[in-house]
């Protein structure tokens, strides 16, 4: 399949290696349509009105983490895109991705369950429906739960890069690729330090910032590139 950079989403990098859908990326890809699959199977036809508004309400915690599934997706599709790796390593930690993937699921609809639909929707904005779960939780341990999956997730990631990056000169990667490569081990590495602080904060229990932290990913990594950009300049 011939590379056409004017037609993919990935026009920064130089040359994608990856060359028809391999069967490595075509297990991936269906492990990740078993898991938008469990994210919903618990929905049965509606008997009535309120069953029906109950299955529409619900489909905002399943839309919120049906993006996530997809950004996760997304990350491990450019990879293989890029390099075109399918050695026994890649293979190993793609493996163990997946694996991971299909654990992060349940916490992933336990958490669109109980923050999205409970204590956002019903008790926030009083809206009435049936959420589909019924009894009390504990809080810091989803988000203790939930951080060891995503961590677990992103880690694999970057380790995966990190491989890419020692196979650089067999790949045969240009200043531009090894720049991007090297950006996207650094990016990676802060959302994992994020994650993990918000396990910490989960096990000391210090107020709703477990969750909240997630909403510094963006900003810490932009903070973080645009001093790297700015010693790099002055030196």
């Amino acid at each position: 399949m011939k590379d056409n950079i004017k037609t993919r989403c990935d026009k920064n990098f130089t040359r994608w290696r990856g060359g028809d859908v391999s069967r490595l990326e075509s297990f991936t890809d269906a492990v990740f349509a078993i898991a938008i699959t469990l994210l919903v199977v618990s929905h049965d036809v509606p008997k009535n009105f309120y069953e029906f508004k109950s299955v529409l309400w619900g489909f905002i915690g399943f839309g919120i983490t049906f993006m996530i599934l997809v950004f996760i997706w997304f990350a491990n599709f450019k990879f293989h895109r890029r390099y075109g790796l399918e050695d026994g390593i890649t293979i190993s930690l793609n493996s163990l991705f997946i694996f991971l993937v299909l654990f992060f699921i349940y916490p992933l609809k336990f958490l669109a369950q109980v923050l999205i639909n409970r204590g956002i929707l019903s008790q926030g904005f009083g809206i009435d429906f049936n959420i589909g779960f019924s009894g009390g939780f504990e809080y810091y341990d989803i988000f203790i739960i939930y951080g060891a999956g995503g961590f677990a997730i992103w880690f694999v990631i970057t380790l995966m890069y990190l491989h890419a990056y020692n196979k650089r000169e067999i790949l045969d990667l240009d200043n531009k690729e090894l720049e991007i490569t090297k950006d996207e081990i650094l990016e990676n590495f802060i959302v994992c330090i994020v994650i993990l602080t918000s396990i910490m904060l989960a096990i000391f229990k210090i107020g709703p910032w477990p969750g909240l932290i997630y909403l510094f990913i963006g900003p810490l990594i932009f903070l973080i590139f645009y001093l790297r950009d700015n010693i790099l300049r002055k030196k």
